[in-house]
């Protein structure tokens, strides 16, 4: 298994392909730049096989288009999301105007799902709070190796994806974070913005974690 971050777009969100070794390969939150994604696999010598939206905001999902067009390929979202994330609902400057549901769109991210693509077997986990929506993805390492979760804008290193957007929740971050911080400590996070962190130094350091795990030992 390999991991790629491509930044992409106005807010420097990350797109993630993960390949599988195999000759398949999973793009998660392919955000803005699909040609950078599209070269990537082409150098990589690997065929698309699913892309896993965390969630539905524009900055996400905007090189859908592009990227399904050269590299069609089944495109996971939750429900909750999917009723939005094509509708006028999901503009935001400065980017492309709202998309179309792909057609082999799959709302199917229920928690506790498994999405496979090629030999990766990736585990849903249900952490709204930033959108209705929102999901990580769980991915186990090789043996003796952590696990990574793809946290979207559950988690960041530092901090928290915002709740004051349409369809955020404090209350249901509070719990997604609660969820996120019974992880092993030793869970590599892949965030949808900024630079990956460990689950051992967000609950050393992330003011939010810290005051979720105080509110709850109260």
């Amino acid at each position: 298994m390999d991991i790629q971050r491509i930044v992409t777009g106005a807010y420097q969100e990350n797109a993630y392909l993960v390949f599988d070794g195999a000759g398949k390969a999973a793009v998660v939150d392919p955000g803005e730049d699909a040609p950078q994604i599209l070269a990537a696999l082409r150098d990589a010598g690997a065929k698309l096989a699913a892309v896993l939206l965390s969630h539905g905001h524009l900055d996400h999902i905007a090189a859908l288009p592009a990227l399904l067009a050269a590299a069609p390929a089944p495109v996971y979202v939750a429900a909750a999301d999917a009723v939005w994330c094509f509708t006028e609902r999901n503009r935001l400057e400065p980017y492309a105007p709202v998309l179309s549901p792909p057609a082999n769109l799959v709302e199917d991210l229920a928690d506790g799902a498994e999405v496979r693509a090629g030999e990766l077997v990736f585990r849903v986990l249900a952490t709204p709070g930033h959108s209705p929506g929102s999901v990580c993805f769980l991915l186990e390492g090789a043996p003796g190796a952590p696990a990574v979760l793809f946290a979207g804008d559950t988690l960041f290193a530092g901090s928290i994806g915002r709740t004051d957007f349409e369809g955020g929740d404090d209350a249901a971050m509070a719990a997604s974070l609660r969820r996120l911080a019974a992880l092993p400590p030793e869970t590599c996070v892949l965030p949808g913005h900024g630079p990956a962190t460990t689950m051992a130094r967000e609950l050393r350091i992330n003011p939010y974690l810290l005051s979720t795990a105080s509110a709850t030992s109260r």
